[in-house]
């Protein structure tokens, strides 16, 4: 599980991504900030992914980046919506709900309204500073060269 910020900017992240990992990355979002949800009470699921680093790192300890983190995955459904991606009308009713419910933590007082902090999360690395934008980018790089697919975002190898 990644979040895979090349910028502090969302839209910049957004169109950085290829189109498999674009997709992916908004249901990776959504099942984070399902994660936190459901630790705080505000909805009924699975908190086993609470562990994981980057889950953590989003949840800060009880008092959660959900507002910034929505608009990353915002950010980045827009993308791949404009790429030509379908999402379901009933994933689109749950992401639209799901803001409605970030909407009450935040006036409730439960969820940060602060920007989400960089974090990279990969083998035994991990940064929390500027520098994981860089990393993030360069694991892409990475990633893309060993892809057998091109990555179709724009982006040369």
């Amino acid at each position: 599980m990644q979040i895979f910020r090349v910028h502090k900017n969302h839209e910049i992240s957004a169109k950085f991504l290829d189109n498999r990992r674009l997709s992916k990355q908004v249901l990776e979002l959504y099942q984070i900030i399902n994660v936190c949800l459901a630790k705080l009470e505000y909805i009924d699921g699975n908190t086993r992914y609470l562990s994981h680093p980057i889950v953590k790192h989003v949840y800060n300890d009880g008092y959660p980046y959900l507002a910034d983190t929505y608009e990353l995955l915002l950010e980045m459904d827009k993308e791949h919506r404009r790429r030509g991606g379908k999402r379901s009308k009933d994933f689109e009713h749950q992401i639209s709900n799901m803001g409605d419910m970030i909407d009450t933590g935040i006036k409730d007082g439960a969820f940060s309204t602060e920007k989400l902090p960089p974090i990279f999360v990969y083998g035994e690395t991990k940064l929390m500073s500027d520098q994981a934008y860089l990393e993030y980018e360069k694991l892409l790089f990475m990633k893309w060269t060993a892809d057998k697919i091109a990555p179709r975002c724009n982006i040369s190898r």
